[in-house]
């Protein structure tokens, strides 16, 4: 008996779940999985990133979540409905064994209060740990992939992808962040194109590029007033889902 991971599971049922994952860090992970939200309808993104906790800071949330007999209250910016263990821990570092940390996954599953949430999006910690277990135990998710143009990005990225094809969860969407800048109407790719690319565009059903937008940068702490090119690459993109 696995009483919270029963409730995980119920709470889940019947609810699109989209898992933003990435083999490697620093690819922009959070960002796409907040766009994804933002531009879904009824929708609610879980941070299970646990030692990083990105969306608080991503929001500039500095408060506690709020816990009454539904279940952990989301958060909600300008619309935006989320959960982080940031809202639970405050600003302090996390430490967690290894088991530990599938337990928390859980729990952050099964008592976020999600009425009236149809799309979950849930930001996942890079690799292919317990918490990817865990969301495994829990749901039928879409795998949304994350990587940078970067051929070490590529290369992880990959090892990430074969193991979601070994366990036969198909990755639907293959996210290329940071792809290209616009300039006098050319795409000029800052960190070139390798060829180990065109073999993980070939795994997935469809292909994301996104633009390098410096003005982004202002936004993080405020990322819910972003409407730039790389929001609406997301929102476009996401219609078709």
């Amino acid at each position: 008996m696995r009483p919270i991971l029963d409730l995980a599971r119920e709470k889940l049922k019947g609810k699109r779940v989209f898992a933003v994952l990435s083999g490697k860090g620093g690819v922009g992970k959070s960002i796409v999985a907040a766009f994804w939200a933002m531009a879904l309808p009824k929708s609610a993104l879980i941070d299970l990133d646990l030692f990083n906790m990105s969306t608080v800071k991503l929001f500039g949330v500095e408060k506690l979540h709020e816990v009454d007999k539904e279940g952990i209250k989301p958060f909600e910016v300008d619309g935006v409905k989320f959960f982080s263990l940031g809202g639970i821990v405050g600003d302090r570092w996390v430490v967690l064994p290894g088991a530990n940390e599938g337990g928390v996954a859980e729990a952050l599953l099964a008592f976020a209060d999600l009425a009236g949430v149809e799309n979950v999006v849930v930001d996942m910690p890079p690799g292919t740990g317990e918490v990817l277990l865990t969301l495994a135990r829990a749901t039928p998710f879409t795998p949304i992939v994350v990587t940078t143009p970067s051929r070490a990005a590529v290369s992880v990225v990959r090892r990430l992808m074969d193991y979601l094809q070994e366990q036969s969860i198909a990755p639907e969407v293959l996210v290329v962040n940071m792809a290209y800048l616009m300039c006098k109407g050319e795409k000029i790719r800052p960190f070139g194109w390798p060829k180990e690319l065109e073999d993980l565009k070939s795994r997935v059903k469809r292909v994301l590029e996104l633009p390098l937008d410096p003005s982004l940068e202002d936004y993080i702490g405020n990322l819910a007033k972003y409407r730039g090119e790389v929001f609406q690459a997301v929102k476009k993109f996401v219609e078709y889902v």
